[in-house]
């Protein structure tokens, strides 16, 4: 057996701390814009993000339908731009709020 690297048993310990979660929501976002894009942005947001679930609301079905077509795509670079896989899949709803 290889001995474990100390940056990655700290990276272990750190992630199984509440404040951590809090980070990796606070990230997502400030890179949300960054990463769906100008137009995008205007028509969905992220609500919260539960157990590896991003939750976002869109402004209409269409808008909706965007964004399934998108969601590897969306995951993968929230993901990269997040450093570590924090966004295991994405969840569109209806935003009554836009």
């Amino acid at each position: 057996d290889r001995p474990l690297r100390l940056g990655d048993v700290l990276r272990a310990a750190l992630d199984r701390l509440p404040v951590a979660r809090e980070l990796a929501d606070h990230a997502l976002w400030v890179h949300w814009e960054a990463v769906v894009g100008a137009t995008l942005v205007q028509h969905v947001r992220p609500l919260r993000l539960r157990r590896g679930v991003l939750f976002v609301g869109a402004d209409g079905p269409a808008w909706m339908q965007e964004v399934q077509f998108l969601k590897p795509e969306l995951r993968d670079r929230l993901n990269a731009r997040l450093g570590r896989a924090v966004v295991r899949d994405i969840f569109v709803v209806l935003d009554s709020e836009r």
